[in-house]
């Protein structure tokens, strides 16, 4: 892939300063930026955009786009698992006025506790930083494979732009708290949400609403994702999925505005309204 809107740099000082979840995957910093900026460019390269994260775990992405990239007014990070919502807070609030301050002042604590450079190097880099967005935050536990749910938790909001990185590995899947198959996914309200339960979300395809079992097909999770994504945004909103592999499955008869492909990942690039349609 061609970078085209975000020059090659050394970002390790954002690897210091931002707080991670250990074992959960994050989007290189340059990757998050260029996804970003060819979305922006699809919409017609806009003064403001709000944009959300439906897949957020730390905010990390969310973190990385505020801080690099001006007029972003609004960000939104929702996660199925709600256990790394507290690092995407912390993260977030850097955005804030005074939010990398607050965290210098805490690496500093943290270097005179445990006498570690590490930190005192983090402090540093926090100092140098200067959010070029200073947006609207707002972090919830949603399952995005819920659009009546979702949007309740988005308000008012109108996300511009979706920058999802999709689920894979051993700590991130579909269902959150950890799960790696279907068989004891926690729901946003702390009941279990399993494959086989009437109206839960169903990872082949079958959305909220009527009863599947684990033996009836249906489309692959990322297809079920990105058309529930859609149903909760205005038709020219881009969609920006990425995954691991050579492709990200879309629903049949749909035409990507772009596929790029950067390393191990791919990621697509959607207009909402190209994904969301009476019969499809």
């Amino acid at each position: 892939m061609q970078y085209r809107h975000a020059p090659e740099a050394n970002h390790a000082a954002l690897d210091a300063v931002l707080a991670s979840a250990p074992g959960r995957p994050t989007l290189p910093v340059r990757l998050t930026v260029e996804l970003f900026g060819r979305a922006r460019a699809h919409l017609g390269s806009p003064a403001t955009v709000a944009v959300w994260d439906p897949c957020c775990g730390a905010g990390v992405s969310l973190t990385v786009l505020g801080l690099l990239r001006p007029g972003i007014s609004v960000v939104v990070g929702t996660d199925v698992d709600p256990d790394p919502l507290d690092l995407a807070r912390r993260n977030l609030a850097l955005l804030a006025p005074g939010g990398l301050a607050a965290r210098a002042s805490e690496l500093d604590d943290l270097a005179v506790r445990h006498g570690k450079d590490s930190y005192t190097t983090a402090a540093v880099a926090a100092r140098e930083l200067s959010p070029r967005s200073t947006p609207e935050r707002l972090v919830a536990v949603a399952d995005a494979r819920d659009p009546v749910t979702t949007r309740a938790v988005l308000g008012d909001i109108e996300p511009d732009i979706v920058l999802a990185d999709l689920p894979h590995g051993r700590q991130t899947s579909w269902f959150g708290q950890g799960s790696t198959d279907g068989a004891g996914q926690g729901s946003p309200d702390g009941t279990e949400a399993r494959r086989d339960r009437p109206g839960a979300p169903d990872p082949r395809g079958q959305g909220a609403t009527g009863a599947t079992t684990a033996a009836e097909p249906g489309p692959a999770p990322e297809v079920v994702f990105l058309r529930a994504v859609a149903r909760v945004l205005a038709p020219q909103a881009v969609v920006v999925a990425v995954g691991r592999g050579r492709s990200v499955p879309l629903p049949s008869g749909v035409r990507a505005l772009e596929k790029v492909r950067v390393g191990h990942r791919a990621a697509v690039l959607l207009r909402a309204g190209d994904l969301f349609r009476p019969g499809r």
